[in-house]
């Protein structure tokens, strides 16, 4: 019986205790948050036999924990510089992420999905058309579910599709998809990451272990991909130029371009992919329509926290914007939106931490306010709007300076202008 040991307790952290629990191992779990939602976990998993009261730690981290271990399991969100993981290399344990721990136990084909943005998008849609065509496909890993916690209803022909994220791909090993799809890379993640090329190295994982057997698909207008995928061992195609199906379907959406190739590897006819797309309505925080009042249409984009993610919202709403950005700072250049804000945005209502960045990035553009809250920039963007406005909520930020993920800000959102009409 192996001691291994879970760092943090989010979703993968919780599915890979229970993992490790089920095949024989003693769990140690470490967690520095200490709020209501982790005690319940604790809880739940003491309950349930997952790990001993005495072998979970939250609120701090300590070395005890770490000393004599045989493994580390690192959930995404912990940085490489955390205490638990210097005193695991220091002691030469080994460290892996969750995806790999599950990976090691998958005897199914996986489809693997990565990017700056669109990863949720593309997973979903792969899913669905996988699913419409007949295939058994199971949808998991960084859009909400670990492959820790699906591996029990997986069997080996069912088709994992996987959406990986940068933190994910850090601890892998021998993490090895059949087909592997980098979406899209700009700056991003900047505040955990080095360096840009790191993090363009860290999407590259992806495909590190793959041989020419396997299938990478890449975006092959993106330079970061087309500079990154010369010289590799799998086999490349570009998803914007596979079987003209931009030309012959009249798709621009290159998210729908990359499911696409990917679904018709597996035989998924074209009239059943087009039939996924056109009964798409998209996904909750992503260019989500909220409601409309008095002809004004508002937007949950949340889940866009890279100024890509805000200039791919942009370029997709028709009429004039009042645009809603701000949160916590994670890389890339502002400047870069001033084109499509000139273009098409009335005005911009900054919040959060990276709320003058913004105001100095947008330069000479007039029409940038500062509010304090999510609440008061709702207010301030209905206020000024006319009929056939859009409030836009695209933070192009991180949410973690005022709220714990962008799920509780995007739904903090909807709550708000769902509330209008009664202030």
């Amino acid at each position: 019986m192996r001691k291994v040991v879970v760092v943090g307790l989010g979703r993968s952290g919780i599915a890979a205790a229970r993992l490790i629990a089920e095949r024989g191992d003693r769990v140690y779990i470490t967690e520095l948050k200490e709020d209501d939602s982790i005690v319940s976990s604790v809880e739940t998993l003491i309950k349930d036999n997952v790990a001993l009261r005495n072998n979970v730690e939250i609120g701090s981290h300590s070395e005890r924990f770490i000393k004599d271990a045989d493994l580390m399991i690192v959930s995404p969100g912990v940085r490489r510089d955390a205490l638990p993981v210097r005193l695991a290399e220091e002691r030469n344990i080994l460290i892996l992420s969750e995806l790999e721990l599950a990976y090691s136990m998958c005897h199914a084909p996986i489809i693997a999905v990565t990017g700056t943005s669109g990863k949720t998008t593309v997973t979903t849609l792969i899913g669905r058309m996988l699913k419409k065509g007949g295939l058994d496909a199971v949808v998991c890993g960084n859009i909400g579910n670990p492959l820790s916690g699906e591996l029990n209803r997986i069997k080996k022909d069912s088709i994992v599709v996987l959406e990986v994220s940068s933190f994910q791909l850090e601890w892998i090993r021998n993490f090895r998809p059949g087909i592997s799809i980098i979406l899209n890379i700009s700056e991003n993640h900047l505040d955990r990451h080095k360096d840009m090329e790191e993090y363009v190295s860290l999407k590259g994982r992806i495909f590190s272990n793959q041989d020419e057997r396997d299938l990478l698909l890449v975006n092959g207008k993106d330079k970061f991909l087309r500079r990154l995928s010369s010289n590799i061992k799998p086999r490349v195609e570009f998803f914007d130029e596979y079987k003209d199906f931009s030309n012959r379907y009249k798709i621009g959406n290159e998210d729908y371009l990359a499911a696409m190739t990917a679904a018709s590897l597996y035989d998924i006819s074209e009239d059943t992919m087009m039939d996924v797309i056109s009964h798409f309505k998209g996904l909750e925080h992503r260019l989500e329509h909220v409601t409309t009042l008095w002809g004004v249409d508002f937007v949950n984009d949340s889940k866009a926290t890279t100024v890509s993610s805000v200039a791919w919202a942009l370029r997709s709403l028709n009429g004039r914007i009042r645009l809603i950005m701000g949160g916590r700072y994670k890389g890339g250049d502002f400047k870069e939106l001033n084109y499509l804000v000139r273009e098409k945005v009335d005005s911009v209502i900054v919040i959060g931490e990276a709320s003058s960045m913004i105001k100095e990035a947008l330069g000479s553009f007039e029409e940038v306010i500062q509010e304090d809250t999510l609440a008061g920039a709702v207010h301030s963007a209905f206020k000024d709007a006319c009929k056939g406005d859009k409030v836009l909520f695209s933070p192009g930020c991180s949410s973690f300076d005022m709220f714990k993920n962008y799920e509780e800000r995007g739904r903090v959102f909807k709550d708000i202008c769902l509330r209008l009409p009664l202030i």
